[in-house]
């Protein structure tokens, strides 16, 4: 009974998350439809097309402050809090990853050698994530840092750099040419 019940809900955050989130037609409406879902959700947010998985755990883990932005065809996994803050973007075609699985649902033996991880991804103030980026589990980007389009980010992002690459290096400090008169931390 129970197994019937959790493929139930399963399906139906799917659905939700996945289905009818991709018939709401501007990116600001869809902002606002996954805010009624659960999902922390700033003013100003635009989320344009995207795919959630791991859908099993909540919409809950998604934490995006004002002004922030998600581009079409983003893959974000809910198996531990994603959190954008104020004015940081992610780039399409970009896939967020808050879990390292090696089968262990489905017993493949490197599971006993790479254990299961849930780990956070934060993204500092106005961060800008470059399209087709993947960032893994436990990954932190700094405030007013870039990562360049097509990277890996295996590990944390200091601030104001730019960072790219397989895996991502910082490239530039750039802290030095910001505008001078704002608050930066």
């Amino acid at each position: 009974m129970f197994k019937y019940l959790s493929s139930y809900k399963y399906l139906s955050r799917y659905f939700l998350l996945n289905v009818f989130s991709a018939l709401v037609p501007h990116p600001k409406l869809r902002a606002v439809y996954l805010r009624w879902l659960g999902a922390k959700i700033g003013r100003n947010v635009r989320i344009e097309k995207v795919t959630f998985i791991q859908v099993q755990n909540s919409i809950r883990n998604l934490w995006c402050a004002d002004n922030t932005f998600i581009g079409t065809g983003v893959i974000l996994d809910l198996s531990a809090q994603i959190v954008l803050d104020e004015y940081a973007i992610i780039g399409p075609g970009c896939s967020i990853l808050t879990h390292q699985d090696f089968g262990d649902f489905n017993g493949n033996l490197l599971s006993q050698i790479y254990k299961t991880k849930y780990s956070a991804v934060h993204f500092g103030k106005n961060a800008v994530i470059g399209a087709d980026t993947t960032v893994l589990a436990g990954v932190k980007v700094g405030p007013y840092s870039a990562v360049g389009a097509k990277s890996l980010v295996v590990s944390d992002v200091p601030a104001k750099v730019l960072a790219l690459g397989i895996p991502a290096k910082v490239v530039k400090e750039h802290g030095h040419l910001l505008p001078l008169g704002k608050e930066l931390s």
